[in-house]
Formats: C-alpha cells, structure tokens, sequence
C-alpha cells in the first residue's frame, strides 16, 4: 500500500531539485527502511547532504525526520507487519553475485506487490476484458517487455495490438485507435519524453490507460488519467531490474483470464492446438 510520505513525493517529484530527486528515489524505491536509517545514513545512501535532506523533508510538510518516521511507523502498525527483503547496499564484491542478484530481486517483488491493491487489479482486468482493442507498447529496453505483454495477453483475448517501436510510425498506428480501446503502456525511467504526447492523445480519445511504471513516475502517469501499475526496478548498482515488471505482466493475463472464464479457456486450447500443428519438428 503507498503511503502517504510516497505519495507526497510522486505528486512533487517532477519540482524537486536534481539532489532531492535522488533522495526521492531512494525513499521510493526503499520507503521500508524509513524505520532503518537515519536522516543522516539515508542522506548518505542517496549521495546527497544532511542540508538537502532537511530541506527536503520540510518542503513536504513535515517539521523534521523524525515527523516523517513517526507517520511510518503509525502507518506500518495500522496496516499489519509485512515480511520485507531488504535491498543491499553496495554493489556485490567478488564472486558473491548469485545471493546478491537473488535478494535484490526478492527486494523488488516484494515491494512491488506489496503495494498492489487486490481491487485495483481487479479493476485492471475489467477494463481489460470490455475493450474492443488493446493496445501495447514500449521503448528501448522496454520494448521487449511490450512484446512479452503483447503474447501473454493474447493467450486470454483477442486484439491485442503492438504499437511497433518505430517512432516515425506511431501516428499512422495509432490513428486507427477509438473510443473503446485500452493502452497498456511499458514506461520505465528515465522517462521518454516522447510517451507524454501519447497519453495526451490517449485521453483525449477516451481510451482506457494503463502504465507500468517505476514510483517515480506514478504521478506523471496519473496525470494523464492513466492507472499506474507500480513496479519496483531499482538495484544498487547502475542497472534496472526488469523482474518485476515481467512478474506484473503475467499477473495481469492470469487476472484477466480469470475474468473472461469459459472464452480465455477455449482461446488457450485453440493456441495449444494450432501449436501442435504449426510445430516445426513434425
């Protein structure tokens, strides 16, 4: 579940400084370990000063860190206890990799549904299931991902639509998109400045919008009147972790064949026949 202190900075992150964005990201990608650190240690993770981390917290409306702490730990005593993996540190050293790489994508799952309300899925699905096209994509390293989505979706439903990665023809592509249609959309950051005019157009179309995003980018996605499926991506080291976001995708077509029933049963039999036939070894 977001809390209010991960809200608070998704609303304003587009307005902070380049050093308070670091420490926002952090906080964001590691809002557990509010109850961990100091203001001072957490100042220092994000390679930022205590000053900024001051000045931070009281741009938000808290009078100091320990403001922001107690609001988390009232938080966390209201909603339960959750069993968290913690995020390292520092890079791994030597050959200690396997165990690194594993707890940093437990982190990220962790986190990642943890926050996932069970209603907003199911919303996802609905809305999913009603439109006449759904279409899907993605940039870069995220357009893999879009493909990804694009085949387990099909598995549930028909008209599923990739937007191809080839910027030049996305007005041609998505011109033939109505009212009706839902757009799921792989955005991960830094943010592609070129997806902004996209969901514009979106909802001026009154398409149903869905983006899987990092938390920085929640906000950004809401604006457009879009759901923000959050997925956490971080890692200590220079990388992005797609494991999430893969994990997200493929929640999403189970959801959404439970929810279609009898027609996504019948859909999947027809794919495993036509599989059969299509099977290059016969």
């Amino acid at each position: 579940m977001a809390t209010r202190l991960a809200l608070a900075i998704q609303q304003r992150f587009d307005n902070l400084t380049p050093s308070e964005q670091k420490l926002a990201t952090l906080l964001l990608d590691r809002a557990d370990e509010i109850l961990t650190f100091s203001a001072t240690e957490l100042a220092s993770l994000a390679g930022v000063s205590k000053a900024t981390a001051g000045r931070f917290f009281r741009n938000l409306g808290y009078a100091d860190f320990n403001d922001v702490r107690l609001q988390a730990r009232d938080e966390r005593n209201r909603t339960g206890p959750v069993q968290q993996v913690a995020m390292p540190v520092d890079p791994p050293r030597g050959s200690a990799t396997l165990p690194f790489h594993l707890q940093v994508e437990m982190a990220n799952l962790t986190r990642t549904f943890e926050e996932l309300r069970s209603d907003t899925l199911a919303a996802v699905a609905e809305q999913l299931s009603s439109a006449k096209r759904v279409w899907v994509m993605g940039l870069g390293a995220e357009a893999g991902l879009a493909t990804h989505a694009r085949v387990v979706l099909a598995r549930a439903r028909p008209s599923i639509q990739p937007v191809s990665e080839n910027v030049g023809t996305w007005a041609e592509e998505l011109a033939s998109a109505s009212p009706g249609d839902a757009l799921i959309v792989i955005a991960l950051r830094p943010w592609p400045k070129i997806i902004t005019p996209v969901l514009a157009f979106a909802r001026t179309t009154r398409l149903s919008i869905f983006v899987l995003t990092d938390p920085t980018n929640a906000a950004r996605a809401r604006r457009y009147g879009a759901t923000p499926l959050i997925c956490h991506v971080s890692t200590p080291g220079p990388e992005t972790s797609h494991t999430s976001v893969m994990s997200m995708l493929n929640l999403l077509s189970m959801t959404l064949t439970v929810r279609l029933g009898a027609s996504a049963r019948r859909r999947r039999e027809l794919i495993n026949d036509l599989r059969e036939e299509l099977d290059p070894q016969e």
